[in-house]
C-alpha cells in the first residue's frame, strides 16, 4: 500500500480534524446506529445483572472453594444452630457459644448452667490466643463450686463475639420448648450404678421420666429450665446469678455467687514433633499435657502407650475421671475456638435445681490437697487443644480437646501420627482411662493380646471402660480445605459451611 492510499484512507470521516478516532456510531447509518445501541445496552444490563447476582451469592451463598466455617459438637441440632449463626454473620466464638449452650440443654447430665469450663480462642492470622477460664470457685459447700459456665460464655460473647447475646441463646430456648431427644449417652449414664445413689427428689423424678422413655423419643426438659433460659436471653448472667444466690443460699454463699468473674489468660504453647501445641493455662489440663509431652517416648506405638501411662503415673495420677462436652468451631477469618464444659462427673453433684439445671461436683474432684480460698479456682483436667504445623501458615491445623487431659493427650498423639488424609480413622483408635495402676480400656476387642500382656507385666490392672465413653470433636484444616467430624463415641454430627 503506497503513501497516497494511506493518506486517502486517513482522510475519511472516521477521524476528526486533529487526527483522533471518532466514536463507533459516527459513520453509521440510522439502522446500524440503532442496532449497535441495542447491543451496547444489552451488554451493560447483562454485566450489571451478573454483578448483582455475584454480590448476592457472596453475601448469602456457600463458598465452594474456601469454607466459611465448621462446627463440631455432640449433637446434630446444636451443630446446625452453630452453622446458622455463621450464616447470620457471626464468628467462630458466636457459633461455639451457641453450640455449647445448646449441648448443655440436650446433654444436661454432662454439662449445663450449673457447670464450669475453659475456652481457647486462637486467631491463626495473628497468632494471638487467649484462655477464657470459667472454672468453679469455692464457697461454703464441700462438693459444689460456684458455676462459671454462663459467665464464661457471656464474657466470650462480649469480648470476641459479633452477634447479640440474645441471638445466641434463642436456639436453646426453642429446643427446650420443643423437647430434647433421649440419647444413648443419657440412657447409658442412667444405667450406671451411681444413679442409684441419687437422693435429690427433682433429679429422681426427671430420671424416672427418662428411664421410661426409649432411645430417640422426645421428652420435656426439667421444670424451670425454659424460664431460666428466657431470663438469661433477656438479662444475661447478672439476673441468673442473682436468682441462684437466692435459690441456693443454703449451699452457696450469696456473696460468692454474685462476685463470680471469669478469667482471661494467655494460652500456653509448646513445640512437639513439627507442631506448635496451643492449650489452656494454669489450673487446667494444659500444663499437665505439656509435662507429659516432654516425657513420653514416641518411637514405637506400644512403647508410646506404655510411656504415656507411666508418665501420668509419675505425675502422681490419682485423679477421678472428668466428664463433659467439647465443641470445636472455625470461621472464614481463621478464628479457631475449642470449648470444654462439664459438671465434673456424670450428673455432677446429683442435685437438680428448681431452675432446671444440675449442679457440679467440682470441689469433690479437685486435685489440690489443700483448702482453696475464694480467690482460687477449682483445679480441672479440662484440655482444649489446637495444634498448628510450624513454618507453614497454610499447613495442617487441628482443633479439638477433651474433658480429661488423659483422654486429650491420647487424642492429640493419635491426630498428629495419623495421615491428614486418614484423619477420620482417629475415631476408631482405642483410648485408655487410667488411674494409678488401674487401666480401663475402650473397645477392648481392638487391643492385641501382645499389648495386654505387656500391660499386665508392668503391673497394670485391666478393666473395661464404663459407658458412656467420653467424646472429642475434631476440625482439621489443610490449606483452604477443612474437614469436621464428631466423635463416633457420641451421637453428634458436624457441619461445614
Amino acid at each position: 500500500m503506497d503513501d497516497n492510499t494511506i493518506d486517502k484512507l486517513a482522510s475519511q470521516s472516521v477521524y476528526d480534524h486533529d487526527g483522533s478516532e471518532k466514536t463507533p456510531l459516527y459513520a453509521k447509518n440510522n439502522n446500524e446506529k440503532a442496532l449497535l445501541k441495542w447491543i451496547i445496552a444489552f451488554c451493560m444490563v447483562f454485566c450489571i445483572g451478573l454483578l448483582f447476582i455475584l454480590l448476592i451469592h457472596i453475601h448469602y451463598g456457600s463458598n465452594q472453594l474456601v469454607p466459611h466455617g465448621n462446627v463440631a459438637s455432640d449433637n446434630d441440632q446444636c451443630s446446625q444452630y452453630g452453622i446458622d449463626v455463621l450464616k447470620m454473620g457471626g464468628n467462630a466464638v458466636d457459633a461455639a457459644i451457641t453450640a455449647a449452650l445448646c449441648n448443655s440443654v440436650v446433654l444436661l447430665h454432662l454439662s449445663g448452667l450449673g457447670g464450669n469450663g475453659v475456652m481457647v480462642v486462637y486467631d491463626h492470622r495473628t497468632g494471638i490466643g487467649n484462655t477464657i477460664d470459667f472454672r468453679a470457685t469455692p464457697s461454703s459447700h464441700n462438693i459444689t463450686g460456684v458455676p462459671g459456665f454462663l459467665a464464661g460464655l457471656f464474657y466470650a460473647n462480649v469480648k470476641y463475639g459479633i452477634l447479640p447475646w440474645k441471638t445466641l441463646v434463642e436456639p436453646s430456648i426453642n429446643l427446650a420448648k420443643t423437647g430434647i431427644t433421649v440419647t444413648e449417652s443419657l440412657l447409658e449414664a442412667i444405667n450406671q450404678n451411681t444413679t442409684k445413689l441419687i437422693e435429690d427428689e427433682n433429679l429422681k423424678h426427671w430420671i424416672s421420666t427418662v428411664s421410661n422413655s426409649s432411645l430417640g423419643q422426645i421428652i420435656k426438659v426439667p421444670n424451670g429450665l425454659i424460664k431460666t433460659l428466657t431470663s438469661i436471653s433477656l438479662h444475661g448472667p447478672l439476673e441468673f446469678y442473682k436468682e441462684m444466690s437466692e435459690e441456693l443460699k443454703l449451699i452457696l454463699k450469696p456473696d460468692d455467687v454474685m462476685s463470680y468473674q471469669p478469667l482471661i489468660l494467655p494460652v500456653l504453647r509448646q513445640t512437639y514433633m513439627k507442631y506448635c501445641i496451643i492449650t489452656s493455662n494454669k489450673g487446667t489440663g494444659g500444663p499437665i499435657l505439656l509435662k507429659v509431652l516432654n516425657k513420653i517416648n514416641n518411637t514405637n506405638t506400644y512403647l508410646e502407650d506404655l510411656s504415656l501411662l507411666n508418665s501420668f503415673k509419675d505425675l502422681g495420677d490419682n485423679w477421678d475421671q472428668n466428664f463433659g462436652l467439647q465443641v470445636s468451631t472455625t470461621d472464614v477469618f481463621d478464628l479457631y475456638v475449642t470449648i470444654i464444659s462439664g459438671l465434673g462427673s456424670v450428673f455432677g453433684s446429683r442435685v437438680l435445681t428448681k431452675s432446671g439445671y444440675i449442679l457440679n461436683n467440682a470441689l469433690d474432684l479437685n486435685l489440690n490437697s489443700h483448702m482453696l480460698n475464694q480467690t482460687e479456682r477449682v483445679t480441672s483436667l479440662h484440655l482444649p487443644i489446637i495444634a498448628v504445623e510450624t513454618g507453614n501458615l497454610c499447613g495442617r491445623r487441628l482443633i479439638s480437646g477433651a474433658a480429661d487431659v488423659r483422654d486429650g493427650t491420647q487424642l492429640l498423639l493419635s491426630m498428629l501420627k495419623t495421615d491428614p488424609q486418614d484423619i477420620l480413622n482417629v475415631n476408631t483408635i482405642t483410648r485408655f482411662h487410667f488411674k494409678n495402676n488401674d487401666v480401663d480400656i475402650e473397645y477392648p476387642y481392638n487391643i492385641t493380646k501382645q499389648f495386654l500382656k505387656l500391660l499386665d507385666n508392668f503391673g497394670y490392672n485391666l478393666f473395661n471402660v464404663t459407658l458412656p465413653y467420653p467424646t472429642s470433636n475434631i476440625i482439621q484444616k489443610v490449606e483452604d480445605r477443612s474437614v469436621a467430624f464428631s466423635d463416633s463415641r457420641g451421637s453428634g454430627k458436624s457441619y461445614t459451611l
